[in-house]
């Protein structure tokens, strides 16, 4: 475990054989940047989660890391009017937030910060 958090599949269970897998993209240290800032909807500090917003994901899978936005536990998955119990829609429109406009913009931080 590190930070509390179990390692990613891929580092517990070591390479996968075969040729490369295909799906969306998976970036860890992506994910890490993302948990930093404050939550996007509510704005509280220190909590926030890795929240997929993407719809390139489908049959099970998980959107692509890039998709993700910064969410608190309650904002993402817990209270009454979380991201995934109400939809992506309704979520957007209650917070008064565009997952679209959020995700292009922390895109292009990160690549500020990755160059």
């Amino acid at each position: 475990m590190v930070l509390g958090r179990k390692l990613p599949q891929r580092e517990r269970i070591g390479p996968r054989p075969g040729p490369p897998r295909k799906g969306p993209a998976r970036d860890e240290d992506y994910k890490d940047w993302i948990r930093t800032p404050a939550c996007c909807a509510c704005g509280v500090e220190g909590r926030s989660e890795a929240a997929h917003t993407g719809a390139d994901g489908g049959m099970s899978m998980k959107a692509s890391d890039y998709s993700c936005v910064p969410l608190c536990p309650d904002c993402h998955t817990q209270a009454p009017g979380a991201h995934y119990r109400v939809g992506r829609r309704q979520f957007e429109r209650s917070e008064g937030i565009c997952f679209a406009a959020l995700v292009a913009q922390l895109q292009k931080a990160w690549q500020r910060l990755s160059a």
